[in-house]
């Protein structure tokens, strides 16, 4: 049992500190843009989308910062609606579309990985991923331009002087922060704490058993299980079985595709659920984290699944 305490604390101790840093800056550049004025001059870039989902300004800052940050953007998003700048229906479609850009930066990681050991038909895997990434923020977009009211949109017209110096700005902010950074971490930590203890449990191991199970109703051949399988294990291990595949003539390559398709679908309600849920509750709090979290993965899913039986059935990948 102590082993199990010490691991859980070691456990929750990472997660927290991936978290909570970025927590800290997102939160902290909000305050310091409200202050200075300027959110409105930053978000020009992605006014266009935000101008088509009827989101405020501010929204459009947070979702460049998400290709930097994608926790910092959410905190500038909890800190706007802390403060009344945004409502909490924008917020939650604001945070949806913020996953794209984390989405985008993927390559990262994705690409070094599956280039090497699958050449094109990695390329062509994350080209796929990419398309349901931008027909799910397409999605959102639409829905907050059905459901969300204009909001007024005054043209920027630069003050002689700032109102306040830089200076002034972050003394503000460092105030400013206290109050909303008290709240996220007074949930953030007790939240970490309890999905560290589950994942110690296995919890989310019996579930990832549960759902290679579920493997079976999609349209992927025997050998493709194993690439599965190695995929809840990591993307590199589903990356490096797939290779072995290919090489070996066992599977085309659009089966290979294939396959690690429905091994994203089938992965990510585990990955969701042990690594965006404790993200987004800790950020947002219970009931909201959880609805963004459920929304993303459904839509996401919904779209992914929608992919599958299109190059299964119309194009015979499968």
């Amino acid at each position: 049992m102590y082993d199990g305490i010490i691991q859980t604390a070691t456990l929750a101790a990472g997660l927290l500190g991936e978290v909570v840093p970025m927590m800290v800056v997102g939160v902290f550049l909000a305050e310091v843009l409200v202050a200075l004025k300027i959110a409105g001059r930053i978000a020009a870039f992605s006014r266009p989308l935000t101008s088509f989902a009827r989101l405020r300004e501010e929204c459009g800052t947070s979702f460049l910062m998400a290709f930097v940050s994608p926790p910092a953007a959410n905190a500038m998003l909890v800190d706007y609606h802390a403060k009344e700048i945004i409502s909490r229906r924008e917020m939650i479609i604001a945070a949806t579309m913020n996953s794209f850009p984390t989405v985008v930066m993927h390559w990262r990681y994705l690409l070094p990985v599956y280039v090497p050991l699958l050449g094109i038909p990695g390329l062509v895997y994350f080209g796929l991923l990419m398309l349901v990434g931008l027909a799910k923020t397409v999605i959102v977009m639409l829905f907050g331009r059905a459901v969300l009211t204009p909001s007024p949109c005054a043209p920027f017209v630069p003050a002689e002087e700032p109102a306040i110096t830089l200076r002034e700005a972050l003394r503000t902010a460092c105030t400013s922060s206290k109050k909303t950074l008290t709240r996220l971490l007074s949930i953030t930590v007790p939240t970490v704490v309890v999905v560290a203890f589950l994942i110690n449990a296995g919890v989310f191991d019996r579930l990832a058993v549960m759902m290679q199970g579920a493997g079976a109703v999609f349209p992927v051949p025997p050998e493709g299980f194993a690439i599965i399988a190695a995929q809840f294990g990591s993307f590199v291990a589903g990356a490096s079985v797939a290779s072995a595949l290919l090489a070996a003539g066992d599977m085309t390559w659009q089966q290979i595709v294939l396959t690690l398709l429905v091994g994203n679908v089938l992965t990510s309600v585990t990955r969701s659920i042990r690594w965006l849920g404790s993200s987004y509750v800790a950020i947002f709090g219970m009931r909201t984290g959880t609805e963004i979290m459920l929304v993303s993965t459904a839509l996401r899913n919904g779209i992914m699944v929608l992919l599958v039986a299109v190059l299964a059935y119309g194009f015979g990948w499968g």
